[in-house]
């Protein structure tokens, strides 16, 4: 019961630790939130969102049919509002378009940058470079609101009058301040925390498991495994109800949702991760068992675990898999892969001896001897087949070949029959051939 109760632990603290370390190592990690970011005008629909928002605000802080018609000449200046609501519609094709050259999506990475510094500064304490400005952090589009601006010919016009908090989208307010930094400890706390408490926990299901190990094992990979698909459940759950309940309109929900998924792919990378960790673990409790199929399996396997090298090098290259493919490393995942391979090296050591024990007999020439002498034989008999082949002289050069030459060919063939290049089987059939002048 005790061992269930541990397991059960574990699984949800492998399931919180999961979103912490996100949280703290990804969400609120300026660098690889604004890399992660970067993608987000890769998509059409937040690109046109966010196109949409920066000519909606142009348009709600000027008047922009005021600036046409100040332009236009007098006979035409009543036709400034037409126009103004012709150039609105156009312009956002315009912008849409400017946000995939470099120099407007820099323009955004900035503006990302500098509103996520601050938010964090400001969750951290504070500090002499953070101004929240009558206690709200916000994210600053101002530069691309008046970028939107030169871009339909209204810049010099729309400098002047634009207010200076247009383009602004609230992040955090001062009274929300001091329950957001208190998260915010909390799960840099967590972030480390979490992550070693779900290791002991794992460790303790396995110990009060007593000789039962294998089903422990069995059970920790079913454990990671549900881990894994829970997970990817509720990133998605937690997305929906995050965009739905912020966002109202259906177009501006679909771009949302689409920064959410791009946002938290690290995370459900992760939990990708454990399912292929969890079948792992499963795979191994299997290969350990006392089934007709993981004996012949280990029986397969007894060569190549003869020698360590051999499982030590697959265990190295999974090492280094692991280590290069992450996107972001610190300790908590470095303990995390380290942990993983120390696993691997005991599972090596435990299934070596059990299988070693079973298959004393197994040597490495029955796997790797052995093919090599598969392969040795199979080039032999092509030199043979080739030998043997018909010249590519006219046939009447073929007929009157010289006896010698056959006899040259049976020499050939004795020698690399002699040698155990080639098999009884083989050495007739070459043989015949040879005879029947082929």
């Amino acid at each position: 019961m005790g061992a269930w109760i541990a397991l059960v632990l574990a699984g949800l603290l492998l399931l919180l630790s999961s979103f912490a370390v996100w949280v703290d190592r990804v969400a609120l990690n300026t660098d690889v939130f604004v890399d992660t970011s970067s993608e987000l005008l890769d998509d059409d629909a937040i690109r046109s969102a966010v196109a949409t928002r920066a000519v909606d605000e142009l348009y709600a802080e000027v008047d922009v049919a005021s600036l046409l018609e100040d332009r236009l000449p007098n006979d035409y200046q009543s036709l400034s509002g037409p126009a103004a609501a012709g150039l609105r519609q156009a312009s956002y094709q315009i912008v849409n378009r400017a946000l995939e050259q470099p120099a407007m999506q820099k323009l955004w990475a900035v503006s990302l940058e500098e509103s996520h510094r601050t938010l964090v500064q400001v969750l951290e304490g504070g500090g002499d470079r953070v101004s929240t400005g009558e206690g709200v952090v916000t994210l600053d589009l101002r530069p691309i609101v008046l970028d939107t601006a030169e871009r339909i010919g209204l810049r010099d016009e729309v400098a002047g009058r634009l207010p200076a908090d247009a383009g602004r989208i609230e992040v955090l307010r001062s009274d929300e301040l001091d329950t957001a930094q208190n998260v915010f400890q909390l799960l840099k706390t967590l972030a480390w925390l979490l992550p070693i408490l779900m290791l002991g926990a794992f460790a303790l299901a396995v110990w009060l498991a007593g000789d039962r190990r294998r089903a422990a094992v069995r059970r920790v990979g079913v454990a990671v495994l549900v881990v894994g698909v829970l997970g990817l459940v509720a990133v998605r759950l937690v997305g929906s109800y995050v965009v739905n309940r912020l966002v109202a309109d259906t177009d501006t929900r679909t771009a949302a949702g689409n920064a959410w998924e791009i946002l938290t792919e690290l995370l459900r990378a992760s939990f990708r991760s454990f399912v292929v960790v969890g079948l792992l673990f499963l795979v191994a409790a299997w290969l350990a068992g006392p089934g007709r199929r993981a004996i012949a399996t280990r029986r397969v396997l007894a060569p190549a675990l003869r020698e360590r090298a051999w499982p030590y090098v697959v265990l190295g290259v999974v090492f280094l898999i692991l280590l290069l493919r992450g996107d972001v490393n610190d300790f908590t995942r470095l303990l995390l892969v380290l942990v993983l391979v120390a696993l691997g090296a005991v599972w090596i050591e435990l299934t070596r001896t059990q299988t070693l024990h079973e298959f004393p007999d197994a040597t490495a020439p029955e796997l790797f001897g052995d093919a090599r002498a598969r392969l040795s034989s199979w080039w032999d008999a092509r030199r043979v087949e080739r030998a043997a082949a018909p010249a590519t002289a006219p046939a009447a050069a073929a007929e009157a070949r010289p006896a010698t030459d056959v006899a040259g060919r049976l020499a050939s063939l004795a020698d690399l029959h002699a040698r155990g290049a080639l098999s009884d089987e083989e050495f007739t059939s070459a043989k015949a051939r040879v005879l029947a002048g082929e």
